[in-house]
């Protein structure tokens, strides 16, 4: 046997006991696979948590808003309109008077009676155009 056959021999064996590294085309796909499918489940959800969040801070904002109103009614302060940021609430600040405000696909609104206190927050859906 020659030299150059044995180191052939030779590098043949350590090409055998040498770990291979890295990932087959195929095992990659089943990971874009697996990885598609949960953000497809996780995404929807995700949208939904937000809206439920949206709503939820719409009508604090507008409780809020209409207790205000109610207190600067009783004390005899002048009527104005309601805004908070970016406009989520409008409406005017009198007697018999709704406060609305949207968010999260749900309008809420609040209405003052003629003495001036807010009713609880009505829940609708908000129509899509």
């Amino acid at each position: 046997m020659t030299t150059f056959q044995k180191q052939l021999i030779q590098r043949l064996a350590a090409k055998k006991r040498s770990k291979k590294n890295g990932f087959t085309l195929v095992e990659m796909m089943v990971v874009v696979a697996i990885l598609g499918v949960l953000m497809a489940v996780a995404l929807p959800q995700l949208t939904k948590a937000q809206d439920r969040a949206k709503s939820s801070a719409a009508q604090q904002a507008l409780v809020n808003s209409a207790k205000t109103c109610s207190i600067d009614l009783l004390g005899g302060d002048a009527e104005y309109v309601v805004g908070a940021d970016g406009d989520e609430i409008v409406g005017t600040c009198g007697y018999e008077e709704d406060l609305v405000a949207e968010g999260g696909g749900k309008t809420h609104t609040i209405t003052i009676d003629s003495n001036g206190i807010p009713s609880s927050p009505v829940t609708t859906d908000t129509p899509t155009v």
